[in-house]
């Protein structure tokens, strides 16, 4: 059902269509944030469009529910205004941070602009929050435990008829389903993600310094992974060690170039998705060149993006009964005993994070001459939001907080920094993926070698940037990894129940990663401010 609203382009309309999505929203039930977070993008709009209109224009609000997602509609009849494009130069520094800040906010849902035959289209997607993936995955992993170890007790042989002949095929259709529905996730998530960039090349020095940090914590992430799987995960019997060292640059040689497709349409059939998201950021880049010359193409996209994204999510919704099913069938067949190593794994991640937390705290301490004791008791607040909730959106008013108040970074820089490090600062995927994929290979019997784990390395280092923080990417991201190293996709479902708990875990040092990216280039500005002076 779409409800819509015709008020005044005027800024006293403010308060009246405020009232109006405040209202609707809190009858569907939408979060404070996602309520908080439509304002603000209806308020953007008008003042954008208000500046631009005739003294008697109209704009037409609506919002429509279907199924578990809202849309938010806003059409102004006029000339050409995206009010989602900032000018190129401004006399304001700070005011111009802010306002990029603000639409960085926004756009970490799905927004949407597009002009035809006279309207300016803006809109905004909402999707209801599902119940606690943590609750629901336990729910279902205590459940199919102690099913299975039921059968087993009462009546085995029923119970491997019963995953030979329904469990396994029922399983084995969902994740080929799955598996068909991440290609185009994967190829339209990444274009979108470097034609979105157009606000963040106009942040300059502060961008440089930002993406600096968030590139190194990611080659460092990279490395630890490398080093934590060479010594208790990686085998000496794949085929790719026997050759020896000039072997291994043969084999990084064939990777790199073999990045490239001979041919357009071959990588989707093959499922190649390092030549999938090379394509991809040719296409972004050349759409970033050209933006704005070729509407229509932008809006198929976007749109097509928005459609695969909605499957995917309505897929993963269903992933707890699916991770019964998996597991259950896991037990009943005598695979049980891999359930106890993943003990093992879960220490090997967490090992994994605390030494790239490690290296950041040293960082400080070695620039910044911060101790690591005092860091910590100082943004403890946010980061023990980010512990209990696995959610960056939840720390942001804390980790503003404290950024402003107790750390002294300046205003403009802290409205930037931290949505976009919900974007691009995700490094602890890298040693999630890696580690918990060849494990999960392991188990199926296959040997991994250190070179096998370099263009996997080169794809988590691309999806830890590329890939959006949005629920369901879990399956996603392990589903293509899955297909690089042809790990069995049926073992996604143990692989998805573990990131889930380090989900938070991650979380939480990731959100440290963008503070502590935040203090080094404060940092830096002061230094540069000090020359000058």
């Amino acid at each position: 059902m779409e409800i819509k609203k015709i008020l005044p382009l005027q800024l006293s309309s403010l308060d009246q269509a405020n009232g109006f999505v405040a209202e609707l929203l809190q009858k569907y039930k939408c979060p404070k944030s996602d309520n908080i977070k439509a304002q603000l993008f209806v308020e953007e709009a008008i003042v954008y469009w208000a500046e631009k209109a005739e003294a008697n224009a109209s704009f037409e609000l609506s919002i429509q529910k279907r199924f578990r997602t809202i849309t938010l509609t806003m059409n102004y009849w006029g000339n050409p205004e995206n009010p989602l494009t900032l000018p190129e130069t401004s006399d304001d520094e700070q005011a111009d941070y802010r306002l990029i800040g603000q639409n960085i906010l926004i756009g970490l849902s799905s927004v949407t602009y597009s002009y035809e035959k006279g309207c300016n289209n803006v809109s905004y997607t909402l999707k209801q929050k599902p119940l606690n993936p943590a609750l629901t995955t336990t729910i279902a992993l205590v459940g199919a435990i102690m099913t299975g170890l039921l059968f087993q007790a009462l009546a085995p042989a029923l119970g491997k008829q019963l995953g030979s002949v329904i469990l396994t095929p029922i399983s084995s259709t969902f994740f080929g389903f799955l598996n068909a529905i991440v290609i185009p996730v994967l190829f339209f998530s990444a274009i979108g993600s470097i034609f979105n960039m157009d606000n963040l090349a106009q942040m300059k020095r502060i961008f440089r310094l930002l993406l600096t940090w968030s590139m190194a914590v990611i080659l460092v992430a990279a490395a630890v992974s490398l080093v934590v799987a060479q010594l208790f995960l990686l085998g000496e019997s794949g085929a790719a060690i026997q050759g020896g060292q000039s072997d291994l640059w043969n084999q990084i040689g064939v990777m790199v170039f073999g990045i490239i497709p001979t041919n357009i349409i071959k990588p989707f059939l093959d499922g190649n998705t390092l030549q999938i998201i090379f394509l991809a950021i040719i296409s972004g880049i050349v759409m970033l060149t050209l933006k704005g010359r070729f509407p229509s193409i932008t809006r198929v996209i976007t749109e097509a993006n928005l459609i695969f994204s909605t499957i995917l999510d309505a897929v993963c919704a269903l992933m707890p009964g699916v991770v019964f099913i998996s597991i259950l069938n896991m037990i009943i067949s005598g695979e049980g005993t891999a359930l106890l190593g993943a003990f093992r794994l879960i220490a090997l991640i967490l090992g994994a994070f605390w030494l790239i937390d490690l290296l950041m705290l040293l960082s400080l301490a070695v620039y910044e001459k911060i101790s690591p004791l005092t860091y910590l008791k100082t943004v403890s607040p946010f980061l023990l939001i980010a512990l209990s909730t696995a959610s960056s959106s939840a720390t942001f008013a804390s980790h503003t907080a404290t950024a402003l108040k107790k750390q002294k970074i300046r205003d403009y820089l802290v409205h930037f920094s931290i949505p976009v490090g919900v974007l691009f600062n995700k490094p602890r995927i890298i040693p999630l993926l890696l580690l918990t994929s060849v494990f999960v290979g392991n188990i199926y019997g296959i040997a991994f070698s250190l070179p096998e784990m370099i263009p996997v390395v080169i794809l988590c280092m691309i999806l830890s940037v590329a890939v959006p923080p949005s629920p369901g990417m879990g399956a996603f991201l392990f589903t293509i990894v899955f297909n690089l190293l042809g790990i069995p996709i049926e073992g996604l479902a143990l692989a998805v129940t573990i990131a889930i708990f380090m989900d938070y875990p991650a979380t939480t040092g990731n959100v440290m990663t963008t503070n502590i990216g935040m203090v080094h280039t404060e940092h830096r500005l002061r230094a540069i401010e000090a020359k000058k002076a």
